[in-house]
């Protein structure tokens, strides 16, 4: 039994007394146990659709009694009834056995699930990490959606967004080496908990209070203690999985981020319209306020997960927590001229829909929706990119690839053209993120992750700070177009900038097994 693959030994875990106290929920998952002991492809498939579609024979039809041969003028009316019972015995047997078999599915694909998941040997730990990304996501994406509308509502103009979206950022920078620290002092769930117990308290602020100067002062706090997310998630990831299972990991974890953004998208631009319907005369401005507030109490959700999760103490004796050396130098000097591309536009996507070519809500959301599928089907393809090309060279033809896109963005004068033109930047700049990452954690020691996580969003948010500012009064002054037309200029030199930084690492391709097939949650 020991001997037996992973799949099998998951199917006999959850379900080997199955037959022995029977429950009608659990009745077809024996199925599961016959397809995992077929090699055919054919034949798996034939048994599961035999179990998921068939629902028998059909019902027996029972004749209530014979006409009667003396009462020959009610024989038409007896045999009339005996085929209208007939007729109807079928359908109304078929609606019944299809209600009590679709009554099984949850149970059985959840089984089915539970067993694919087994081959890539992903814990518990990081089954609840990952419910925790889940709701801190989908806070932020509903939270990042409507925040910049609900300031222009408020009559905020683009020159203070930007100085807000700047302070966040400077909160990023401030916030980094902090939050390494604390992550390497206290152990990786307090510095979780913390952001997520800080992290939705600050929001909430921003979404209540009116002076731009405190909006600027939360801006940052918010800034500085998100930046324990994105410090602690790349190395959390890593001490939640193992060498083999490890690439799964990490593509399941952020290709679902970004299927998340789906669904936060749709969220998040319809949330103030299912808000105002509960009282009709709310404004629009308070509509997104009380969204805002949602996505707030979103984000706490992930604490409840986070606080269920153990994670390894670092070592007792470990003292460098930062990495030093030429790569990680090379390495920073990269990603923050790429960086300061990307910040140039990415915090005022919804400004940009709603001022420049004055689309509503709605429709912002719609779009965010739709790029952010974009970037899931975009993630499926990046395996091929990265193992034709290399890690390095990969990253490199999709900076391009977005930096062209944003480019265009700057002559885009109509909705459909720009929305198109949205959607596919998106999908190739945020498709380069897993892989980044990965390669960063390949290339610096076991006890060097969270420190090199650190000073990535450190230098991360140093550019974006730089960007927002100069962006929100440029937009102001200068107009979209030529901002944008600059900052397609500054990806594409970043993009050959970072091949000749960090190029010469690529002395070993990503290895196969981590750029198999990736699942997509």
């Amino acid at each position: 039994m020991d001997r037996l693959p992973p799949a099998i030994q998951v199917w006999f875990r959850e379900r080997s007394k199955s037959g022995v106290y029977p429950r009608a929920a659990q009745a077809k998952d024996g199925a599961w146990l016959h397809v995992l002991l077929l090699d055919s492809l054919r034949d798996k498939a034939d048994v599961l659709r035999e179990t998921i579609f068939r629902v028998g024979a059909g019902p027996e039809i029972v004749e209530s009694g014979t006409p009667n041969a003396e009462s020959s003028s009610d024989r038409p009316k007896q045999v009339l009834t005996a085929s209208g019972r007939r007729l109807l015995a079928y359908p109304t047997w078929l609606v019944s056995r299809s209600a009590v078999r679709l009554r099984t599915f949850p149970s059985f694909f959840g089984l089915g699930f539970k067993i694919w998941a087994s081959k890539f040997d992903l814990g518990g730990g990081f089954w609840k990490f990952f419910a925790s990304d889940f709701f801190f996501d989908l806070g932020m994406y509903v939270f990042f959606v409507l925040y910049n509308l609900y300031l222009l509502d408020r009559g905020v103009k683009e020159n203070i967004v930007g100085l807000i979206a700047s302070a966040s950022a400077v909160g990023g920078i401030a916030g980094a080496i902090p939050a390494g620290l604390i992550a390497h002092r206290f152990g990786m769930r307090k510095a979780l908990l913390t952001c997520l117990t800080m992290v939705p308290l600050i929001f909430a602020l921003r979404s209540i209070v009116s002076n731009e100067v405190l909006l600027i002062v939360l801006a940052f706090l918010g800034g500085f203690f998100i930046t324990i997310w994105a410090v602690c998630i790349s190395p959390a990831l890593a001490q939640l999985t193992n060498e083999r299972n490890r690439p799964v990991g990490f593509s399941t974890m952020f290709s679902s981020g970004i299927a998340i953004g789906i669904l936060g998208g749709q969220v998040g631009g319809r949330l103030p319209g299912w808000l105002g319907t509960l009282a009709s005369t709310t404004s629009p401005e308070r509509t997104k306020q009380l969204a805002l507030l949602v996505a707030c109490a979103f984000v706490a959700i992930g604490a409840f997960f986070v606080s269920r999760i153990k994670f390894s103490s670092a070592p007792a004796n470990e003292r460098r927590v930062y990495p030093t050396g030429r790569f990680i130098k090379r390495y920073l000097a990269a990603i923050a001229f790429w960086t300061l591309a990307g910040a140039t536009f990415d915090p005022f996507y919804n400004v940009y829909f709603s001022q420049y070519l004055h689309m509503s809500v709605q429709q912002i959301g719609s779009i965010y929706s739709y790029a952010q599928l974009s970037q899931v089907l975009a993630i499926m393809a990046t395996p091929f990119i990265f193992r034709k090309l290399g890690m390095v060279d990969g990253i490199v033809y999709l900076q391009i690839g977005a930096a062209i896109t944003l480019g265009a963005l700057a002559f885009c004068s109509r909705v459909p053209t720009a929305s198109v033109v949205y959607v596919g930047y998106m999908a190739l700049h945020w498709m380069t993120e897993p892989g980044i990452l990965l390669f960063l954690m390949n290339q610096v020691a076991p006890e060097e992750r969270t420190g090199a996580s650190a000073l990535n969003f450190l230098v991360i948010n140093i550019a974006s700070a730089m960007a927002a500012a100069a962006a929100g009064a440029s937009f102001t002054k200068f107009g979209y177009p030529l901002v944008l037309t600059a900052a397609s200029i500054v990806g594409l030199a970043a993009a050959f900038f970072f091949r000749l930084m960090v190029g010469e690492r690529e002395h070993g391709r990503i290895p196969d097994a981590s750029l198999s097939s990736r699942p997509i949650l």
